[in-house]
């Protein structure tokens, strides 16, 4: 399993809604590869969310590149967005306690 992670901004005001809109859009495509799909939105800054979604792998999330769900997603999503979104792909390391 890898997680992909996204670093986004938004409008502070738009940002209940942009969670509420992206969310459902993703839960409704359900992506083959595709497990869970996790948002945290900053405390300190309200216009900062992170996107993490579980895939198989790197693979089964970049063959959704390119597909009209995914246009359709990134178009419905990009509105929100006041600024370029960085993320990559990352293995998770769990620290037992």
């Amino acid at each position: 399993m890898i997680h992909e992670v996204s670093i986004q901004h938004v409008a502070p005001e738009k940002r209940d809604e942009y969670v509420k809109v992206f969310g459902e859009f993703l839960r409704k495509a359900n992506y083959a590869g595709s497990h869970s799909i996790k948002f945290l939105t900053s405390i300190e800054d309200p216009s900062r969310v992170i996107v993490m979604l579980e895939w198989d792998s790197v693979e089964a999330h970049t063959q959704h590149r390119g597909t009209s769900t995914h246009n359709a997603m990134r178009e419905a999503t990009s509105r929100y967005q006041t600024q370029k979104s960085d993320g990559g792909h990352f293995v998770l390391h769990e620290v037992k306690s």
